[in-house]
């Protein structure tokens, strides 16, 4: 059987929205050259495609997060045939399986950022607020703005629900390489930056709409953290793990 050809490592860098992702890429775009850092954020395509194949609105990020593997391959593969050969790490707004070895022939090295969950979603939610309804072109964001959804709509709602897990759907948290924790930025680059071996400076980019503090809607958090358990473990589980790993 002949396989494809041998490529460089991959490292595949999930950017959970509103954890520090834009600060991040900065840093990775002084780390590598142009050709070896990809940029993917092609996701405003994908949620239009996904609704207009019949989802509604407020399920197409459900729907472009927990695709088969059949969606995987109808929907991505001329993305994957378009990533160059000298590409050593992808970065951006897409489900974790899109680049699974089962897609790539490569096998990936994960990574990704999380964020304490409810202050997380707050910050989603007004920076979401910043978008001309007209003009924006995800269905699930349309909606939120035309409908004037409550900062409290946003938090419970269903479709919304464990946001932050949803990105990492069918990847084991700890075969994730790298969790690194946004209140923990600085610590958690330097770790990241041993373990591949590329010098990542500090950057504070795309810091949002001053929203208020996560304490400022203090009294929504319990049943926040409650509703999104899942999200909420996530967040346990890598706080842990940065602690025991970090410097």
């Amino acid at each position: 059987m002949n396989w494809p050809p041998a490529h460089p490592m991959l490292y595949v860098s999930v950017h959970i929205p509103k954890t520090a992702g834009t600060s991040f890429a900065k840093a990775l775009g002084q780390a590598f050259s142009a050709d070896e850092l990809f940029l993917d954020y092609r996701h405003a395509r994908d949620h239009a495609g996904i609704a207009a194949q019949g989802i509604s609105a407020v399920e197409t990020h459900r729907a472009w997060l927990s695709p088969s593997w059949l969606d995987l391959v109808r929907r991505y593969r001329l993305d994957l045939n378009a990533m160059p050969n000298t590409c050593r790490l992808v970065h951006g707004h897409f489900p974790a399986r899109k680049y699974h070895r089962f897609m790539t022939w490569r096998v990936p090295s994960y990574i990704t950022w999380v964020r304490d969950p409810f202050a997380r979603a707050i910050s989603n939610y007004f920076y979401w607020q910043t978008f001309d309804p007209h003009t924006v072109p995800d269905p699930l964001v349309q909606t939120v703005l035309s409908e004037g959804w409550s900062l409290e709509d946003f938090l419970f709602h269903p479709a919304l629900r464990d946001y932050q897990s949803q990105f990492l759907r069918g990847l084991p948290w700890h075969k994730i390489d790298f969790i690194g924790v946004v209140e923990r930025f600085p610590q958690d680059l330097e770790r990241l930056s041993k373990m591949i071996g590329r010098p990542l400076d500090v950057f504070m980019e795309n810091t949002g709409p001053v929203s208020g503090t996560g304490e400022t809607h203090g009294g929504l958090r319990t049943r926040f953290m409650e509703f999104h358990q899942v999200d909420a473990a996530l967040y346990r589980f890598a706080v842990e793990r940065s602690c025991r790993e970090g410097i």
